[in-house]
Order: C-alpha cells, then structure tokens, then sequence
C-alpha cells in the first residue's frame, strides 16, 4: 500500500535576517506570478498543461516577474491546479442551485447566490500563494556538517545562478518520517510571520489481511457507535459507543476561562490562548483515531461521511439546536485522522456517504421505508 504524508517543519530559529528576507521576497514575487498566471489562463481559457507550456505565455510572465523558466512553469501548475479546483466547485455549486430552483426553495436559493464560488486572486493577492518546487529550483538535503540540524533545503533565489541555504528545525518524528520514506517535493508556506517547509513524503506499507468489517458512524452528543461483522452471529460484544467525556470537559474549562478574560479584558493572556482550544481538540480527535485503529485491528473499516450536514443547516433555517449542536463537530477532521492512523499501519478504510442511510433498507435497499423507533425500521 502506498502512502503519501505531508511534514510540516518548521524553518530554523538561528536562520539570519538576510536569509528570511529572501525568502520573503521570494515568496511574493512567486505569489505575483501565480497570479499573472492566473489572469492568463482566464483570458486564454487554459485548462490543460499542454496549452500552458506556451513559449510565448512562459516569456511574458517571464518579463512581468523576472523568475527563472523553472520558477515560472511551477507557478503555472500552481495557477492551473487553483482554476481546475475553482472549476469543480462551481459546478457542484450550479447543481445544488438548480434542484434549489426546481423545488421552489427561495431562502436556499438565496443563500446559494451569496455562496457562489469566486474565481482564483478575486479578492487580491494579500495573504502569499505557495508553490510545489520540483528539483529545478529546490532540494531538501541531509547534512552531516551542521551540528544545530540535520536537514536543510536549497533554493534557487531571484538572481539568477544563485542558491540559498536555508536551515530546518525537524523534529525526532520528522526526521523518521523522511528517512523512511522518498521525498517527493515540498513548499515553502509563511504563516502568522513564520516559515514553514512542507514535504511531500511517499512511502510503501504492507497491506494487512481483512477478517472483518467493522462499521463507524460518527456522533455529536457521543463520539461513535460501532459494530463488527466477522461471519459470527451478532452478541452484545459486537456492538461498542465511544464517548468523548474528556474532551469535552476540557474544551468547557477553556471556554469558561476564555469567557472570564474576555470579561476582565486580559487582552495578553487572551493571546496566549488564542489557539488552545484547537490544539486540545485535534489532541483527543487524535487520541481517539489511534483507540478507533486499534479495535478495528485486521478489519475493513467503513466509516460514515455526512457531507454537507454543516453546510445545509445555515441560520435561519429554524434548527437552531442542531447548529448548536454541529458547531464543535469536526467530523472531517476525525475521518482525516481515522484515514492517517490506518494507513500507516496498512489497514484499509472507506468512506461512505451517509444521505439515505437512515432510510434505506439494509436487506433490500429501499428508500419506500418508515422509522417506527430509533432502532426499527420497516420497509
């Protein structure tokens, strides 16, 4: 089985001004030509990599930026990628909107049209655009002469002929993940005035044999109800909830500490805080996907998907308690980290989409149901 991970490392503390400044002004100017690239292929209605390798486009840009020819192909890749995602979701978008229209539901439609999706450096090219730096223009190395890290990444700057050396700060988890595996590129990403390398790492596991199927369905009041299938009748062990008690009682300490600065306007310890409740939260999301791994040990996972279940409940739809209720449920986050943890291990998992599911009959697949109770169903 093959995986594909990508390391978030940060950029060296004992990295100089003049090397942080270039990286700075490099980072701009490539955001400027993803976005150059950006207007062209909307003007020129690129949406292959055939028509963007253009001699006569790849000179412009050239012209406009002052980037080296490798520079200026991996903007494009990084434009066309952003065009062709822009493309899907407006289509997705056309289609909700039309059975929207078909069924009459003005209010729907209404917060549809406020949701169409923009086109690519619509509103600017404030925040910088990362590109994938393939072996032209960058290298991440192991070095055995540097005593404060063991990794370091090469970059082609804006002169021409020149490199830069920039110094990493891996982690004991970082380095493993990069010596098991092959590099395969990496960005340079700037975030809250820090610089991170993100690594792309591809790596083979051995597939693990399937004796079951176990099935997850994700909850809001509870984490997850699950149930075994491995040929045998049905007991009571088959069955398991998980319950995310610890969680939530630390999330409740935060907010109420959160509420009690705010109050007394302790605006320094507020920004101490400001991303505490996240760090706990993808902590136990976390804990629970490795506990989750380790019951369904040599089982075919299939995990319950509700898509769009947030993005379907918008306010004033008159299920105030069910926002309430979705609003600290990151369910895509979970399955993320369920899909993570069993990988590495070699465990296959699916994910099914949950529409229809609470009213199709599982003997015959029929949606001409009705629910007598929560747990009968009949056909």
């Amino acid at each position: 089985m093959q995986v594909i991970k990508t390391v978030k490392i940060p950029v060296h503390y004992m990295s100089t001004k003049r090397k942080l400044s270039i990286l700075d002004g490099l980072t701009a100017r490539l955001t400027y030509g993803v976005a150059s690239w950006s207007r062209l292929i909307g003007a020129h209605d690129i949406r292959t990599r055939s028509q963007l390798r253009d001699r006569l486009l790849e000179a412009e840009i050239k012209g406009q930026t002052g980037l080296s020819a490798g520079l200026v192909q991996c903007c494009g890749d990084t434009a066309l990628w952003m065009w062709r995602s822009y493309e899907e979701q407006h289509r997705a978008w056309s289609r909700k909107l039309k059975i929207a229209e078909k069924r009459g539901d003005e209010i729907w439609v209404k917060k549809l049209l406020k949701r169409e999706p923009c086109r690519p450096f619509t509103n600017g090219n404030n925040r910088k655009t990362p590109i994938w730096f393939d072996y032209r223009i960058g290298r991440l190395e192991r070095t055995e002469n540097i005593k404060m890290t063991k990794y370091v990444i090469r970059v082609a700057t804006l002169k021409r002929g020149e490199w830069v050396t920039i110094l990493l700060n891996p982690a004991r988890y970082h380095i493993g993940l990069l010596e098991r595996g092959a590099i395969k590129s990496f960005q340079i990403v700037k975030k809250e005035f820090k610089f991170y390398v993100h690594v792309k790492v591809e790596y083979q596991v051995h597939e693990r044999p399937i004796a079951g199927v176990m099935g997850v369905d994700l909850g809001v009041k509870r984490h997850a109800a699950t149930v075994l299938l491995n040929g045998e009748k049905l007991t009571p062990k088959s069955f398991l909830t998980l319950h995310d008690g610890e969680k939530k009682h630390h999330l409740d300490r935060l907010n109420r500490l959160v509420s009690q600065l705010q109050h007394v306007k302790k605006y320094e310890a507020l920004k101490r805080l400001r991303h505490k409740r996240k760090r706990v939260a993808q902590h136990f999301d976390r804990l629970f996907a490795q506990k989750l791994t380790d019951l369904s040990e040599g089982c075919l996972l299939a995990v319950g998907y509700p898509k769009g279940i947030k993005y379907q409940n918008f306010k004033g739809n008159g299920k105030r308690r069910l926002r309430r209720l979705l609003t600290r449920w990151s369910y895509g986050r979970i399955i993320r980290f369920i899909e993570e943890e069993r990988a590495e291990r070699g465990l296959l998992t699916k994910v099914v989409d949950e529409r229809w599911s609470s009213r199709t009959c599982w003997k015959c697949c029929s949606k001409n149901t009705e629910r007598v109770n929560q747990s009968t169903l009949w056909c």
